[in-house]
């Protein structure tokens, strides 16, 4: 009998991640697998992800709903989460759990794994994200967690410093994000194959998600930066944030401007078409971690503002830029003066052969 491995995703930002180890899966016939999707995945105003999934042909086991629409996420959800995933690792009995990330689902999912003593594989551990509660996920994931897949070197340094982590279980492969980029260029299409009136080279890619751990307005600076980038008559392809509290508020904003000439709104890009838009726009701006880990390995200029991503590592070509718009409208105005030139970056989260490494690990350690 095959070692028996499941796969949690409760989010578009992990599962163009996830969906390239499941096809190395499927493709070396090693291991059985069940994937269990959950979170945003299920929201239609997420853009209903699953369908995603679904068209790129792989089995889901389990679906488990967890947010309503239009709310944000609260401990009823997370313990009904809990309850829930925990009954679907009780029945499908799996050797171990690969867990991407720090969202709170995620977090669900590996409590879930730790009551039915299922082994837990989780990427992304070591990160440091002080603007944001997901640190308090990560680390309380990381304590449960078996084997540890770290996406940088920093990562990788900064557990092997805690006290209660086996350094034999930790392991730096890189980002998994960064195989599918190598093979998105190998294979590119134009954005404008999804959004027809979008300019290679005159938008910028814009995504905003709520700061949880401080009390920066960061609506405000959203709503400033569009004014000011219509002001240039330069587009903005604007992609919608996740469900953390405060969400409403940038949604607010986005709903101010979606009909304006100069926007494009999405809630969902896809992997394919997101590499698309990072591959065609003249620069980055907002506070996702994208634009800190993706972004760079298009040789991209990234505005990152406020304290969301604090203590993550950051390549070349990423400014790091207080929630203060006259200092967001000077970085703006040095990148206009530089013409969005390209900036090469350093591959601090690998360089694409992330999977093999991750394939090798999973032998190792189900037999």
């Amino acid at each position: 009998m095959k070692p028996k491995i499941a796969f949690f995703t409760g989010a578009r930002s992990e599962y163009g991640s996830l969906k390239h180890i499941l096809r190395a899966i499927i493709k070396d016939n090693t291991f059985d697998y069940s994937l269990i999707v959950s979170g945003l995945h299920l929201l239609n105003q997420f853009g209903s992800t699953i369908n995603e999934i679904k068209k790129d042909g792989f089995e889901i086991k389990y679906v488990i709903p967890i947010f309503d629409e239009n709310i944000s996420p609260s401990y009823l959800e997370f313990s009904n989460a809990v309850r829930d995933i925990s009954k679907a690792l009780l029945e499908e009995k799996p050797d171990g759990m690969f867990i991407i990330g720090d969202r709170i689902e995620a977090y669900a999912a590996a409590l879930a794994a730790h009551f039915t003593n299922t082994k837990i594989i989780h990427s992304g551990g070591g990160t440091l994200t002080n603007g944001a509660v997901d640190n308090i996920y990560r680390y309380n994931i990381t304590n449960l967690t078996s084997i540890h897949i770290t996406t940088s070197l920093n990562n990788f340094n900064r557990l092997k410093t805690l006290p209660n982590v086996e350094k034999k279980n930790i392991h730096f492969v890189g980002s998994f994000a960064i195989d599918g980029i190598v093979n998105f260029k190998e294979n590119k299409i134009s954005i404008k194959k999804q959004f027809s009136k979008i300019i290679p080279n005159k938008f910028c890619l814009m995504t905003f998600h709520p700061v949880t751990s401080s009390k920066e307005d960061i609506a405000l600076i959203m709503d400033k930066t569009i004014e000011y980038l219509i002001e240039k008559n330069f587009q903005i392809l604007i992609t919608y944030p996740n469900n953390d509290n405060g969400y409403q508020k940038i949604i607010n904003i986005v709903d101010k401007w979606k009909n304006h000439q100069m926007i494009t709104v999405t809630d969902n890009l896809g992997s394919q078409y997101y590499y698309s838009a990072l591959d065609d726009c003249a620069f980055v701006i907002g506070n996702s971690s994208s634009g800190l880990l993706e972004a760079p390995y298009f040789h991209k200029q990234v505005i990152n503002i406020g304290t969301r991503q604090d203590g993550r590592d950051t390549d070349v070509g990423v400014s790091n830029v207080s929630c203060d718009f006259e200092k967001v409208r000077l970085a703006l105005e040095l990148g206009f003066n530089s013409n969005w030139k390209k900036i090469p970056n350093n591959n601090i989260f690998g360089d694409g052969n992330t999977i093999p490494k991750i394939m090798k690990i999973l032998k190792q350690n189900f037999k």
